[in-house]
């Protein structure tokens, strides 16, 4: 795996960890540019991190999402910019175990020397 490949994977872990793991959303400046926007079914368009960690700390407690996992199934980088296509594994206080799957593209701006979500637009499976 190159060394760009492996910044990616540490910026989805933060997210899936300290986020959701940990419920630490203050650690969204790690994982969102400064101007990210958030594409969120049924919510309007919600642009930088205090809109995107209020929203994010609403789901996951409306949800009761308990953990996350990300899971990339195509990833393109061209300079300071890439583009991936993934999935993702919701799990739920009621989920009883099983998760729940969403499909997401995240563009991605490589900011203050890390890689970062810019874009992300995502929606769950039926």
């Amino acid at each position: 795996m190159s060394e760009s490949t492996e910044g990616f994977r540490a910026t989805n872990r933060i997210f899936e960890e300290e986020v959701v793991g940990r419920g630490d959303f203050a650690s969204l400046a790690r994982v969102y540019t400064e101007k990210a926007r958030l594409l969120s079914p049924g919510v309007p368009l919600i642009t930088g991190i205090p809109g995107i960690a209020a929203f994010w700390q609403g789901a996951a407690a409306a949800l009761g999402v308990t953990a996350i996992r990300l899971h990339t199934l195509e990833l393109a980088v061209t300079g300071d910019t890439a583009q991936e296509l993934g999935r993702a594994e919701i799990f739920t206080r009621s989920g009883g175990g099983s998760p729940a799957h969403a499909k997401y593209v995240v563009l991605w701006k490589r900011e203050g020397g890390a890689w970062k979500w810019d874009v992300d637009c995502w929606n769950m499976d039926a």
